[in-house]
């Protein structure tokens, strides 16, 4: 039997191994995101020239955490929550009074029907926002999310669909499996007594070979958005917006098109804004040249009509994988304000 000891041993040890490495397999977490800090001398039409260390130029600087478990018979469950930060002074958000996991908060489940989601996402419109432009996800130098997302306090042009964000609080996504290259998500939110108000969205995507498009939608309704423009404040209620896009990837250049119509309205007044945007990505030396033109046209009850054109011309030099650095003009011109234009060059990991 002292014999036996020893191998009995071995075995447990053996089995205790095989099977930590099979939860391993079943079970798993990462830590990710992208970090990205530069130098970028600003001014928007209309707007003083700020030179500053800035965080975020290409993409917003995050961290998260994800993962999943395999639950048997082709079901997963599933989780992200990831925050932004700002290089540039150490804080998280990307401004005062950002919630800490402002990206992603939730939970779901994937099985052969599709994916459910509960909590913080991105919206089905900001998904698409950012797959159909050359500088992809940049909120401060891609004109396309300059013009929806970003707004400007002295400028008279509203964000577009980015009136409650790229991501709504309190919501149930549902995102289908692709079936011949087309995807179908779904996005929904109650207000909870909150002035957000009540929010549908959706989208319906395509992709094959070197094409690919999408059409979304979202309706927000029973809110309370101050646009607080000059030269008036209106207290708006409802929004609704449409919006579409495609790219094309012939590999000397990739192409892409977005056009997007938001429509707010209260019981007296209605705000229109029609945005587009048309680019180009030229595989060159060891990364890309980007070119971006986007141009937004606002109606609004009782006030002039103004419009807002927005070129960006810039290079993305690949240092490895997940490392590259970046150099982008801008040039900026609202109707009824003075031109403004502004460089920034910078590095942006990802991990």
């Amino acid at each position: 039997m002292r014999d036996r000891i020893p191998t009995l041993l071995g075995a447990a040890a053996l089995g205790l191994a095989a099977a930590g490495a099979h939860a391993q397999a079943q079970a798993q977490a990462q830590l990710y995101g992208t970090l990205d800090a530069g130098l970028y001398s600003k001014q928007l039409s209309g707007e003083s020239r700020i030179q500053s260390v800035a965080s975020g130029n290409m993409t917003t600087s995050s961290f998260g955490f994800r993962g999943s478990e395999d639950l048997g018979d082709g079901s997963r469950a599933m989780f992200d929550m990831s925050g932004f930060l700002r290089l540039d002074t150490g804080d998280s958000g990307r401004a005062a009074g950002d919630p800490f996991f402002a990206r992603f908060a939730w939970v779901g489940l994937q099985n052969q029907w599709g994916t459910l989601r509960l909590g913080r996402q991105s919206t089905p419109n900001f998904i698409n926002a950012i797959r159909f432009g050359p500088f992809g996800d940049s909120m401060v130098l891609g004109p396309f999310l300059l013009h929806t997302y970003m707004p400007s306090a002295t400028q008279p042009m509203m964000t577009s669909h980015g009136a409650s964000d790229s991501g709504w609080s309190n919501a149930v996504g549902y995102i289908s499996p692709a079936l011949s290259g087309f995807v179908v998500s779904l996005l929904a939110a109650p207000s909870e007594g909150t002035t957000a108000g009540r929010r549908v969205g959706g989208s319906v995507s395509y992709a094959n070979g070197p094409f690919a498009g999408a059409v979304s939608f979202d309706t927000m309704e029973r809110m309370s958005l101050n646009f607080s423009k000059p030269p008036a404040s209106v207290l708006m209620t409802d929004a609704r917006t449409v919006q579409g896009g495609a790219s094309y990837d012939l590999q000397v250049v990739k192409l892409f098109a977005q056009l997007a119509r938001t429509r707010l309205t209260n019981a007296t007044s209605e705000i229109t804004l029609r945005s587009s945007q048309f680019g180009a990505s030229v595989p060159m030396g060891g990364g890309r040249l980007l070119a971006s033109w986007g141009h937004t046209s606002k109606t609004q009850t009782a006030l002039a009509d103004d419009k807002r054109d927005t070129i960006a011309l810039g290079y993305d030099y690949d240092l490895s994988k997940r490392t590259d650095l970046y150099a982008v003009m801008v040039d900026d011109k609202v109707q009824s304000k003075a031109r403004g234009s502004g460089m920034a060059v910078g590095i942006r990991h990802r991990f």
